[in-house]
């Protein structure tokens, strides 16, 4: 590629993050290259499922047959599990199946999704390995470059664009874009080329954990267990056996993990001697926790692992990292067509941010309440009878779930700057596309959606002057709270019209503007 010529984005990592961006601006009508330094896909199992925001947003872009058919493939392999743990737990109490339908905190499976404040929005259980399969098929649909064993080692920015150096298997050679999204991971080769602060807390406890299959799969019960070196884990969507030592990582680079050190630290954390015939992935993981600053510096920005990392409890980084690309993915669309400035793009941090403060504080205290000490087992009883108060599991599955989110778009109604779910559609004339019954089946192209409901007598043409930034559906639907909604293309309320309410159009006209730039 000459470096005259630009690639309007440029993303580097082809996680789930990076892809589920890549897959947002291409539908966007966004040229995009997405750079992945590995070969093949990371085989390192991590989250086991997706949390309701992920979910819904996967669906958004037409992933929702595909993510079904994961789950029951997930599901299948929790049904297996239960019949080869039956002698092991043969009062029936606990088995691979129920487990599959709880949500812990801090190894509490006491969540109980029935008790959440929006029951009906309900995570998925598909491991991360899946997702990404998933999402590289759409991104190949959706038109997304992807370069394999192309990795960054540099990059330079001016007021036009960033040069991005990159090592491929044939040498090293410069793309040029007009914005580079990182979304490398942990370790970020972004973030670091591009001179972001990372502060935070080191590490106070190492974790290693193995797919594996199990010469004596009764040995271990599905589950989280409190043992006297600190917590074993065996189950969680797959043969995964995981143990928890609350003491730092070893010092210099350790290579990958092996089959023995995952027997050792077994042994020493619940003294099992451990049966594996064989492990067919693993790794290691710590609670180290850090935050960027911020998520923009000039044409760079970052998204998920690469602007935070935390303990890997609940699967959260997953689910946030998938709302931090959508969250940006469309605002940089708007930006390269045209219509948004960098105002727009600086919303991103603003939104993003504390939503991923509280999401490290989260994990800061479930880690605290994992501890294997006198003291902490104590809190940790005491706990977990608070969770079994209604209003107390209902604050900890809607913050574990994501449910709390909710960004200061300056409007003092509860339902502005929340993350819309789906709902079932009745069309109003001939606004839907052709068999769009839901919400989430309504085009996502980057445009917006002002959704008139029922008989609300606000005119189709006070959306006009945004016409192809700003699409107008006319519907019934099952709420009946609102009259109108103004959505972003991430699925962010903007706007609301309360059934109680006159029609606030003035409201609708600044919120249309603030988020669909000037009128044409």
């Amino acid at each position: 590629m000459r470096t005259d010529e630009y690639t309007p984005v440029v993303v580097a990592g082809a996680g789930p993050v990076g892809l589920m961006a890549a897959c947002v601006l291409g539908l966007a009508g966004v040229d995009v290259v997405l750079l992945e330094q590995r070969s093949e896909p990371d085989p390192v199992l991590k989250a086991g499922s997706l949390g309701p925001l992920a979910v819904e947003a996967l669906e958004r872009i037409g992933l929702r047959d595909e993510l079904i058919a994961a789950e029951q493939e997930t599901m299948a392999g929790y049904a297996q599990m239960a019949e080869q743990s039956a002698d092991a737990v043969p009062d029936g109490e606990r088995d691979a199946l129920a487990q599959a339908q709880r949500e812990h905190f801090a190894g509490l499976e006491k969540i109980e999704a029935s008790r959440r404040s929006e029951p009906g929005r309900r995570r998925m259980r598909v491991p991360q390995t899946a997702l990404v399969e998933i999402l590289r098929r759409k991104a190949e649909r959706t038109g997304v470059q992807l370069l394999s064993a192309h990795t960054v080692t540099g990059l330079r920015q001016d007021e036009d664009g960033v040069t991005v150096a990159v090592r491929t298997p044939d040498g090293e050679t410069e793309f040029r874009s007009r914005y580079l999204l990182g979304c490398d991971g942990g370790g970020s080769a972004v973030r670091t080329a591009a001179g972001f602060e990372f502060p935070g807390t080191a590490p106070t406890m190492t974790g290693r954990q193995g797919v594996v299959e199990l010469v004596d799969p009764a040995q271990i019960p599905p589950g989280i267990h409190d043992v006297p070196g600190g917590v074993l884990v065996y189950g969680l969507g797959v043969d995964r056996v995981a143990a928890l030592e609350f003491v730092p990582p070893p010092e210099g680079d350790l290579g990958p993990l092996t089959e023995r050190e995952l027997h050792q630290a077994v042994e020493r954390v619940a003294g099992i001697d451990l049966g594996v015939r064989r492990m067919r992935a693993g790794g290691r993981f710590t609670d180290e926790a850090r935050h960027v600053p911020t998520y923009r510096k000039g044409r760079v920005l970052l998204a998920g692992d690469a602007a935070h990392i935390h303990a890997p409890v609940g699967g959260q980084g997953l689910n946030y990292g998938l709302i931090d690309a959508v969250n940006i993915a469309w605002k940089l669309a708007a930006r390269l067509h045209g219509w948004a400035d960098d105002e727009l793009l600086d919303t991103y941090t603003a939104e993003r941010r504390p939503q991923t403060e509280r999401l490290l504080q989260n994990t800061r205290a479930q880690i605290a309440l994992m501890r294997p000490d006198t003291h902490t087992r104590a809190l940790r009883e005491l706990f977990s009878e608070l969770m079994d108060l209604d209003d107390v599991n209902r604050f900890i599955g809607d913050l574990m779930a994501g449910l709390t989110t909710r960004y200061d778009l300056g409007d003092q109604d509860p339902l502005v700057g929340t993350l819309c779910p789906d709902m079932k559609l009745v069309p109003v004339g001939d606004d839907f596309e052709p068999g769009a019954r839901r919400l989430a089946e309504l085009p996502h192209d980057g445009q917006g959606l002002l959704l008139v409901l029922d008989d609300h007598p606000l005119p189709p043409q006070v959306a006009a002057p945004w016409a192809g930034r700003v699409r107008v559906v006319r519907a019934t639907a099952e709420r009946d709270d609102v009259r109108a909604v103004l959505l972003r293309p991430d699925g962010c309320i903007a706007w609301v019209a309360r059934r109680d309410a006159e029609p606030a159009e003035e409201a609708l006209s600044h919120a249309l503007r603030r988020w669909f730039g000037t009128q044409h």
